[in-house]
C-alpha cells in the first residue's frame, strides 16, 4: 500500500486486510520495487502451495475404497468420523486390502489435510535405520552420518504420519515410540536437544497385536496407546460382491491411464474372478486387471486373455467355449484345450499329481511331462 498518511493504526489496519506493505510517499524507488518482487515471489509460492494441496486432494480423492459390501460401507462411516478427531488410529488386515487408502483418506478429510502426510514402512528397515528414519540423527552421530538428518517425527510437525507394519517394529524402538506418544517430544540419534512435535499417528499391520502381546513379541502399553480408534479390513475373499464393483472400476481407471477404450469385462470372467480367493487382495486384483488391460489388442478382453491361476478356475464349458472361440490351427487348439484342463484338475487336488493323474487316467510320468511341456504351476 503507497500513502501518504503515516499512522501506525492505519499501517496495521492496511496489513489486515491484506497489504503486503505500507509504504509512505514519497516512496524510495529501489525499496519499492524490491517490496513489489518480494510480494511477487509470496503470492508465485502461495498459488504453487495451493495448487499442491489441490492435487494432494484430488489424489486422496482418487485413492478411494470402492465397494458396497456393509463392512465397506461401516468402514467408511468410520473414516469420517475418525477425521473428526485426533486421536491414533489403528488399521488392521491382510496385505493388499487397502490399509494405506484408509489412511490416506482419514488424513485427507482431517483439519490438518493442508499439512504434510508422511509414510513410513516399519518393515523396510533395520533397527539402527528405522531409528535415524523416525528420530532423524545429528551430524557426526554415527559412521556415514556427514549431515544433520531430520527424522520423520519432526517432518510429520503438525501434520500425520503412518507407520505402516507397525507390528514389525523391534522391542527397543517401540520403547522410544512409547515415550514420544506420551510426551510429543524426542531426540535426533546422537543428539542431546529435545524437540518437541505435534502429529495426528495413524497405524496398520497385518498381524494380530494382541496375539503379539501374549507372545511377548509387541510392548502391552504401546499396544493400548495405539489401538484407540481401531479399524479392520476384511480379506476380498470375505466381500466377493465387491469384485465386480472394483473390476469395473480398475478397467475404467487403467484405460484411462493407457489411452484404451476397454469394454467391461463380461459375466463370465467376472464369474472366474469371483471363484479366485484372492489370496494378495484387492492389490492383486489391480494388478491383473492392469495386465489384462496394458496387454489387450483390442477393446474386448476374453476368458483367454486371463493368467493360469485365473484359467483354473474355469468349468469345463467355458474352456471348450474359449478354445472354440480363439480361432487358432486344430493341433494348438487341442494344446490349448488340454493345458486348461490340467490346469484346473491340478487345482482341483492342490497341485496333487498322483491324485490329478489317476484324475485324468494319465500314467504319472506321462503327466509330468505335460506339465513341463505347458509350464504349468504346481503351486
Amino acid at each position: 500500500m503507497l500513502t501518504a498518511e503515516g499512522s501506525v493504526a492505519g499501517a496495521v489496519e492496511a496489513v489486515k486486510s491484506g497489504a503486503f506493505t505500507y509504504i509512505l510517499k514519497p516512496a524510495d524507488i529501489d525499496n519499492l520495487i524490491l517490496n513489489i518482487q518480494k510480494a511477487f515471489e509470496i503470492f508465485l509460492i502461495s498459488n504453487q502451495n495451493r495448487i499442491f494441496k489441490d492435487q494432494m486432494l484430488e489424489k486422496a480423492g482418487m485413492m478411494q475404497l470402492i465397494g458396497q459390501n456393509g463392512k465397506i460401507k461401516e468402514i467408511r462411516q468410520k473414516i469420517d468420523t475418525f477425521a473428526g478427531s485426533d486421536a491414533t488410529v489403528l488399521i488392521t488386515g491382510e496385505s493388499g486390502t487397502g490399509k494405506e487408502i484408509i489412511a490416506s483418506q482419514i488424513h485427507y478429510k482431517s483439519n490438518r489435510a493442508d499439512q504434510v502426510f508422511v509414510k513410513v514402512n516399519c518393515a523396510a528397515l533395520t533397527e539402527n535405520l528405522l531409528e535415524s528414519e523416525l528420530f532423524g540423527h545429528e551430524k557426526g552421530s554415527f559412521t556415514g552420518a556427514d549431515k544433520l538428518h531430520r527424522g520423520k517425527f519432526e517432518i510429520a510437525n503438525q501434520g500425520t504420519i503412518l507407520l505402516d507394519e507397525i507390528g514389525e517394529l523391534p522391542l527397543g524402538t517401540q520403547a522410544k515410540l512409547l515415550r514420544v506418544l506420551q510426551e510429543r517430544e524426542f531426540e535426533r540419534v546422537g543428539g542431546s536437544g529435545t524437540i518437541k512435535t505435534n502429529f495426528r499417528l495413524i497405524t496398520s499391520t497385518n498381524k494380530n497385536l494382541a496375539e503379539e502381546v501374549i507372545k511377548g513379541r509387541f510392548r502391552n502399553d504401546l499396544y493400548y496407546r495405539v489401538n484407540v480408534l481401531p479399524i479392520h479390513l476384511p480379506p476380498l475373499r470375505e466381500r466377493k460382491d465387491d469384485i465386480e464393483i472394483l473390476v469395473d472400476y480398475f478397467v475404467h481407471q487403467l484405460s484411462k491411464e493407457t489411452n484404451k477404450c476397454i469394454s467391461p469385462l463380461s459375466s463370465e470372467i467376472i464369474n472366474i474372478l469371483t471363484a479366485y480367493n484372492w489370496p494378495g487382495n484387492v492389490r492383486e486384483l489391480r494388478n491383473i486387471i492392469e495386465r489384462l488391460v496394458v496387454m489387450a489388442n483390442n477393446s474386448e478382453i476374453s476368458p483367454c486373455d486371463l493368467p493360469d491361476e485365473l484359467k483354473q478356475h474355469m468349468g469345463s464349458d467355458v474352456i471348450k467355449e474359449n478354445v472354440l472361440k480363439s480361432q487358432v490351427p486344430l493341433l494348438e487348439a487341442k494344446k490349448e484345450f488340454e493345458k486348461q484342463y490340467i490346469t484346473k484338475v491340478l487345482s482341483q487336488y492342490q497341485g496333487n499329481v498322483g491324485k490329478a493323474a489317476t484324475e485324468l487316467q494319465l500314467a504319472r510320468k506321462n503327466l509330468y511331462r505335460k506339465i513341463k511341456e505347458y509350464n504349468i504351476n504346481l503351486e
